[in-house]
């Protein structure tokens, strides 16, 4: 895949280390770093001196005319060198593998992913493999002139360097920095060079190579007249110690690496392993019948997902964590029922383990009120936390760190009930896929008591529930829910009798019902039955035939339109509940009246941009790109809906907000007329992995 434009940021992260190396944007600072809401604002230089000291670099750093050397040394100003951008690159953007092309130099940058062995029965030597926190990269330079050249590497940072020769008995030659970020090569002829910048390094005067007060470090190869040589590298992260606060655990890696130095042994040793995964990932994506564009925003989106992913160990077991972007919020329930897709098709046994910490930790029992008489409660029952925490610290238990009482539908109100949707959703689809009969028998009281909350949370009194959500829970003290769309206005951000909520009730049900009759509790699977069915009904009698939609919210005077009414039908499809989805099936009235409730708000335009993009409501300017891709895939698939030759116009203007609208975020999710302003450096939009089954 060549992408139209070149110069945009992206992940390059090893597996479960919150770590990315993020470059790619022309003129834009990058680098490596380790827990980090955004790429790293350090300097990269990759390219060669010619003959005439003119260093050619690939245009991936931000630059300055000056030095830090010129704080030093009077009369320093001017005396470096040349230095010459390459303007002519091209971007070869694989699943795995990032090349950045020019004439003399190439840059490739591999992030090898595969399914991560489940912990509790893997091998220590593949736990090892997977979980080792490195990402390789090789630099390529053509020496097409009579004179040799001299071909580099380097990083520029806020810290300062060590050689890492010293550390392992000159056995690699590169860099550490705080025994937390490093490179390393094996690589014949290459050595190892630090100074203020890479122009002062290439030219510098002194006869020490590593000059330890620069905070620019390099690897530096000659290649001669007419040859071409690669220089392999591998980059490693480290954290020792205690990676999260209020609850010590430390990264999993450390149970089998010791040492940064050590990581980056095991890194090189392993390369040839470590490419031929990568391979494997660039091949599957690429013999995908899918268009250049669904390729691009598949393998941006995986980048994305792994750079906020963590592997944790409690000093017991593994703990798996997901990172949101640019917040830093720790598994965000919202998040995790959307990477849900990716995380099967890989590793399953993050599911279960994500939502066996909201069971244990992060879940709790309300009550709730009727929003005409707020200070009457009544019977709630369980639900789950927004999130665990932020920014490496936990949430006590029962609590989301976003979440607070007192707000009406508004950012940082509850999502009571769409999170108890979320862990029944995301069972249901473990549990379909895995058939794991220990954690059906586990969490069989769970179920139950997810059901009786849904129902109290539709009404208290049972001859007055109509399937959807009608009561609020006592958490928002007085106030109103809000779904996942938490910054749109109430035509998806508030909760109550929202068409978007109500079908993940409906697919709540639908799933309840399924697992009961699996286990032989015929009672529950009948009550459960009429609860989709009373869902159903509602949903379809909301259909406004002057309209030619179902209303956003069905009450008040609401005449919002939105394109995630489809989103829930995606969780009976991949359960094999075929029959659900039939209009002439037990819920064909729905079923229909979402059929027309697409094609509507899609052939007037309602909920499209000029540029042929998907605009989740009529009645927000605020999109996200996870759920735009998650929709698309309902229709096609579910729907059955051909979109013809709009299916790539609208692809590339999607592709378009992420290469030029979030060009300095890597992959975000949460777009303004195609450009990002919020849910940056973010990995839901993993959901594109459904693309993958069509």
């Amino acid at each position: 895949m060549t992408p139209e434009n070149p110069s945009f940021h992206a992940h390059h992260s090893p597996i479960g280390a919150l770590a990315s190396f993020t470059c790619g944007a022309h003129g834009a600072k990058g680098g490596m770093g380790i827990a980090l809401p955004r790429a790293y604002q350090g300097e990269i230089s990759i390219g060669y001196m010619d003959a005439a000291d003119t260093l050619h670099l690939l245009p991936l750093f931000e630059g300055s005319d000056s030095s830090e050397s010129e704080r030093y040394v009077e009369g320093a100003e001017g005396t470096r060198g040349k230095l010459s951008v390459i303007h002519d690159v091209s971007r070869e953007y694989l699943w795995a593998t990032d090349r950045i092309l020019s004439q003399n130099v190439e840059l490739e940058i591999a992030t090898p992913f595969f399914p991560i062995p489940d912990p509790e029965n893997a091998t220590p030597t593949d736990l090892a493999f997977a979980s080792c926190p490195v990402v390789h990269a090789a630099v390529t330079f053509k020496n097409d002139t009579d004179a040799p050249i001299r071909g580099i590497f380097a990083l520029g940072i806020d810290q300062r360097w060590s050689p890492l020769s010293e550390q392992t008995g000159g056995a690699l030659v590169g860099a550490t920095s705080q025994d937390q970020i490093g490179f390393a090569t094996q690589t014949p002829g290459a050595s190892c060079f630090m100074d203020f910048d890479p122009i002062s390094a290439m030219n510098r005067k002194h006869s020490t190579p590593e000059f330890l007060l620069g905070p620019t470090a390099g690897l530096e190869i000659e290649i001669a007249p007419g040859e071409e040589r690669t220089l392999e590298i591998t980059l490693g992260f480290y954290h020792q110690g205690p990676a999260t606060y209020n609850r010590s655990t430390s990264y999993y890696y450390t149970r089998h690496f010791t040492s940064l130095s050590q990581v980056l042994e095991y890194g090189l040793e392993n390369r040839f392993h470590y490419l031929e995964q990568a391979s494997e990932r660039d091949l599957e994506l690429a013999s995908a019948k899918l268009n250049v564009e669904q390729k691009f925003l598949i393998a941006h989106a995986t980048r994305s997902y792994y750079g906020s992913s963590q592997w944790l160990w409690d000093g017991s077991k593994s703990v798996w964590v997901v990172n949101e972007g640019e917040y830093l919020m720790m598994n965000t329930f919202d998040l995790t029922v959307d990477m849900l897709f990716f995380e099967m098709r890989f590793n399953p046994w993050t599911v279960r383990n994500v939502l066996e910490q909201f069971t244990q930790d992060y879940s709790f029992y309300d009550q709730v009120f009727d929003p005409q008489d707020p200070d009457t409660l009544h019977p709630g029952g369980l639900s789950f936390c927004h999130d665990m925490g932020v920014m490496n610290h936990w949430s006590p238990a029962g609590r989301s760190s976003y979440e607070v009482g007192g707000l009406d539908r508004a950012c940082f109100s509850h999502m009571t009930c769409e999170q108890l949707t979320n862990w029944v959703l995301c069972a249901g689809i473990y549990l379909a896929q895995t058939e794991d009969a220990d954690f059906l028998r586990r969490h069989q009281q769970t179920f139950l008591e997810c059901l009786r909350s849904l129902q109290n949370r539709d009404h208290y009194d049972p001859a007055k529930r109509d399937g959807i959500m009608s009561l609020e829970s006592s958490r928002t003290e007085g106030g109103g829910e809000i779904t996942t769309y938490d910054s749109l206005d109430h035509s998806l951000g508030q909760s109550r009798r929202n068409i978007y909520l109500g079908g993940k009730m409906w697919a709540s049900y639908l799933i309840l019902e399924n697992l009961f009759t699996q286990t032989n509790r015929e009672e529950l699977a009948t009550e459960t039955r009429a609860a989709a069915e009373l869902a159903a009904n509602t949903l379809a009698a909301g259909f406004d035939p002057e309209l030619g939609y179902i209303p956003a919210v069905l009450e008040g005077d609401n005449t919002s339109a939105i394109i995630p009414a489809i989103e829930a039908l995606v969780y009976p499809y991949l359960i094999g509940l075929e029959n659900a989805l039939c209009e002439d099936g037990p819920y064909g009235s729905y079923i229909t009246a979402l059929r027309k409730h697409f094609h509507h708000v899609m052939d007037t335009g309602l909920c499209l941009y000029p540029d042929g993009g998907w605009k989740l409501s009529s009645s927000a300017d605020n999109s996200w790109m996870s759920k735009i891709n998650l929709c698309q895939y309902v229709a096609r698939a579910v729907l059955g809906i051909d979109f013809g030759e709009d299916q790539y116009k609208a692809d590339q203007a999607h592709a378009r907000w992420e290469r030029e609208g979030s060009k300095l975020s890597a992959c975000s999710d949460q777009f303004r007329s195609g450009v990002a302003h919020g849910s940056l450096y973010y990995p839901r939009i993993v959901t594109n992995i459904l693309w993958l089954s069509e």
